[in-house]
């Protein structure tokens, strides 16, 4: 996946994104209306957005024309979810394997499979055989948080999910496209560098580029599998990481200045 692709927007996902980069701070409908005209929408589109996102508990209003996340909500936990990728979330691996077999799961429902299939692959499983997803269980879940995880991502029911200490298949990294991965992390940390090196970037192009990045960065890091360094090499997911909150802040003062909210 590319850099356009993983930070192209939407009305719904530009007002995430600017309410996300506020830092708990809530803000007002007509600030998030320009906002979203920067990024190319209309006004109209804009609040229908925020109607349709208030309606889902995504965000919540403080007082009267004025929004805010909804911090307990699936989207918020997992938009947060790359700052706890550090190394304590990974376990040495031993070589098993967890395994989510979907033959169950009706293919034919097509938006019900695009969930399920979406949910198996956001927590690095890959399908090694029709029906056999598969990844390394190297991370410190346990069964029960693991399967908690998945089904609230979207994982059908049907779903058989088991740990295995042996298997016949013999999965190489390229299921995983880990070296077009690395390319792709190396990319945004890259680009992210770059627009910080700008002096006081405060245009509005550099308030574009910062949602447009932030979108990418944290989706590539989310969608991250967190493979082992024995089978995947070494991840340049730690830099982008260590350069994330600086890069927020950064973003933080340039849409406040723009949005003239400081």
């Amino acid at each position: 996946m590319s850099i356009k692709a993983l930070s192209r927007l939407t009305p719904k996902t530009v007002v995430l994104d600017i309410l996300s980069a506020a830092g708990g701070r809530s803000m007002p409908t007509p600030a998030l209306a320009t906002g979203g005209e920067l990024m190319g929408f209309k006004p109209g589109a804009i609040r229908v957005a925020i109607s349709r996102l208030a309606a889902q508990d995504l965000l919540h209003s403080p007082q009267r024309g004025e929004w805010k996340l909804t911090l307990h909500s699936p989207w918020a936990r997992e938009q947060m979810r790359w700052q706890m990728q550090l190394d304590h979330d990974i376990d040495q691996w031993k070589g098993h394997w967890w395994i989510a077999s979907t033959a169950l799961v009706p293919r034919a429902q097509r938006s019900l499979w695009r969930q399920h299939e979406r949910a198996l692959l956001q927590r690095g499983f890959r399908e090694a055989r029709r029906d056999i997803f598969l990844r390394p269980a190297n991370l410190k879940n346990r069964f029960d948080e693991l399967w908690s995880e998945l089904s609230e991502l979207g994982m059908h029911e049907n779903t058989v999910l088991a740990k295995a200490s042996q298997i016949s298949l013999a999965p190489k990294p390229a299921l995983w496209g880990v070296q077009q991965r690395h390319r792709l992390l190396e990319d945004v940390y890259g680009q992210i560098k770059d627009l910080m090196k700008k002096t006081a970037p405060q245009d509005k192009q550099s308030c574009r580029r910062f949602l447009q990045l932030g979108r990418a960065s944290i989706r590539a890091l989310n969608t991250d599998p967190l493979l082992p360094q024995s089978l995947a090499g070494t991840s340049p997911r730690a830099q982008l990481v260590k350069l994330m909150p600086d890069f927020i802040l950064a973003g933080r003062q340039c849409w406040f200045r723009h949005l003239g909210l400081e």
